[in-house]
């Protein structure tokens, strides 16, 4: 009655070159549009969601909201947006004109107001659209290669420039904004020129890789020779590997290949003080203290990542999706445990909960009169045979990957789904499900144009906390809704994207409805800091991959004991004496401007 468990298709990531958005997410080719039906569509072809109308989607955002929409008034962007006036070091200029190449760097107004933010979309991408940012960076460098670095930083160093390593600009933390009170230059170093495959190391699977290279052309190069590094973020398209290293990322398929800190072998840092690295590349070392931890999470405080070591593997032979329901969330937690402990983890599980369920739903295509009949058919299962109730069901995506053996070993996970009351509901809705995170980006800056305001913030936290700081959420999001008095009703979701020995990885999804609330930034910064709040007081982490940056410092004092952060401090001094790295992201936020 249900459809087939699998359906093999191993290509995920559209590897056509593309303009890029100056400051939304994404491809210029690739944008949602609205007509007057209120049917929606997603312009382009990258993408599964590409090319067809989806009438349900604005209902249901009205439907949960309680506010209809106005299509016809969308928020425009500022025209005519004031740039502030760079500050000019003109020694320090008078040095770049000197050893670089004029296009090696930038005071382009449009440049700089780029490389001076992330894809935060309340403190960052909103102000740039609709308001204003109140620092940006005085200019632009592009190095072409590893000597360049060094060079930026020694001028930097003689002539008290700050500098901010760039990549893919998809930082969601706030780390490459620019402190307000700097009044030295600030230059903005983007690596992506630094792109190169150095080496491959075929016979003990390793390879040497330049850390501005994006995950889309990285997996790439590496497909092209039979191989895989495996780290799939969902800003894989744009985010790079010096980035992943300096955030201390995590991707889809962990189970398989690893966190980047397990994917990493070694790093290449240079700092003011000196170039930081291993001399080898051995399975482990014993060498007393280790250099990586100056290298994960640094955040651009301590230098820039120039390349690293890391390990590859071929590409999997064999790559299968499938997909589970459950009654309630709750019990799909239930059965991830149970898996954790006693199966054989596929490549990527996740579970979402029911209104990531029903969203998704809104962005399938029409369905032919057999594959809707099909449907039909499922549901009259799920809702009159086993009495699922549509308000509360979940739904899991999994990937399982390697050889013929391997996948079969993972398909475990439905027997032990079984158990839990989960459902098989077809690898079509796996790898539809899987596949949407590379597109859903798109949807968060296209109801951002009709006034709602919203952004997913993570967490890892103990398997016995999940159910109840789910439930702490939930209740947060109405009392703040209430105490600031916001239109109709909020938008919230969770899901558990990883899961570990002792916890998971949770996501959450918070937006509201904003046309004619008072500083709206404000009052969504203080509504998260609050949520914030509600999962360290739960046990939870600051965060569990995107990071510090400046918009989750207040916390670390949930995190870290006050000696560790002053010791980290000096240690920063050490390498960095002049604070030339003065992105001020994590326990640094407070270290002097001048």
């Amino acid at each position: 009655m249900l459809k087939k468990l699998f359906k093999k298709n191993d290509i995920v990531l559209d590897n056509s070159e593309g303009e890029r958005n100056s400051h939304r997410w994404g491809y210029k080719d690739t944008y949602f549009v609205i007509d007057e039906k209120k049917n929606t569509f997603l312009k382009g072809n990258r993408y599964i969601l590409s090319g067809y109308p989806m009438p349900n989607l604005i209902p249901l955002f009205e439907e949960i909201s309680g506010v209809e929409i106005d299509i016809q008034t969308p928020q425009e962007k500022q025209k005519d947006k004031k740039i502030p006036t760079p500050i000019e070091n003109k020694r320090f200029l008078e040095t770049l004109e000197k050893n670089f190449s004029p296009n090696q760097f930038s005071v382009d107004d449009s440049q700089r107001l780029i490389h001076s933010h992330g894809q935060t979309s309340v403190c960052e991408v909103y102000q740039v659209l609709y308001s204003q940012l109140e620092r940006i960076v005085d200019l632009v460098f592009y190095p072409r290669e590893e000597e360049d670095i060094s060079k930026i930083i020694q001028f930097s160093q003689e002539h008290n420039v700050v500098l901010i390593p760039y990549g893919g600009g998809t930082n969601v933390s706030g780390a490459l904004l620019c402190r307000a009170k700097e009044t030295r230059m600030i230059v903005s170093v983007d690596m992506r020129s630094l792109d190169k495959i150095l080496w491959i190391d075929e016979y003990n699977l390793q390879a040497c890789i330049q850390a501005g290279i994006s995950g889309k052309e990285l997996e790439k190069q590496l497909g092209e020779k039979g191989y895989t590094l495996g780290h799939e973020p969902d800003s894989i398209e744009f985010s790079t590997l010096g980035g992943w290293i300096s955030t201390n990322a995590s991707g889809m398929k962990k189970n398989r290949y690893g966190n980047i800190e397990d994917i990493v072998m070694n790093a290449t840092m240079v700092t003011p003080s000196g170039v930081i690295t291993l001399k080898n590349h051995s399975p482990r070392q014993s060498i007393g203290l280790q250099p990586s931890f100056l290298f994960f999470g640094s955040e651009g405080n301590l230098g820039i990542i120039t390349k690293a070591v890391v390990k590859i593997h071929p590409k999997p032979a064999l790559t299968q999706y499938g997909s589970l329901v459950f009654p309630n969330f709750e019990q799909g937690v239930n059965f991830l445990y149970d898996l954790r402990r006693n199966g054989t983890m596929p490549a990527s599980v996740r579970l979402v909960d029911n209104t990531q369920f029903r969203l998704g739903l809104t962005l399938k295509p029409k369905p032919s009169f057999l594959k809707g009949l099909r449907e039909k058919l499922q549901k009259l299962f799920l809702f009159k045979v086993l009495q699922f109730d549509p308000r509360k069901l979940s739904v899991c995506t999994i990937v399982m990957e390697g050889s013929k053996e391997e996948v079969k070993q993972q398909s475990c996970v439905f027997k032990i789904a079984r158990k839990h009351g989960g459902i098989k509901a077809g690898g079509s809705n796996g790898k539809r499900g899987y596949m949407l995170t590379f597109a859903i980006a798109y949807l968060r800056d296209f109801v951002s144009r009709y006034y709602y305001l919203g952004e997913s913030f993570e967490t890892s936290i103990a398997w016995d906390k999940v159910i109840p700081v789910c439930e702490a959420l939930g209740e947060a999001v109405l009392s703040q809704h209430e105490k600031y008095k916001l239109p109709g009703k909020p938008l919230f979701s969770a899901r558990v994207t990883q899961t570990y020995h002792t916890g998971v990885c949770l996501y959450f999804m918070y937006a509201f409805y904003h046309k004619g609330v008072h500083n709206v930034v404000d009052v969504y910064e203080k509504i998260e800091h609050h949520f914030r709040q509600v999962i360290i007081d739960h046990g939870g982490s600051i965060s569990h991959h995107h990071g510090i940056g400046k918009i989750r410092h207040t916390f670390l004092k949930d995190a870290l004991v006050s000696d560790t952060i002053d010791s980290l401090k000096k240690f920063k001094y050490s390498l960095d004496p002049q604070n030339t790295f003065a992105a001020g992201n994590n326990v640094f936020h407070e270290l002097n401007q001048d």
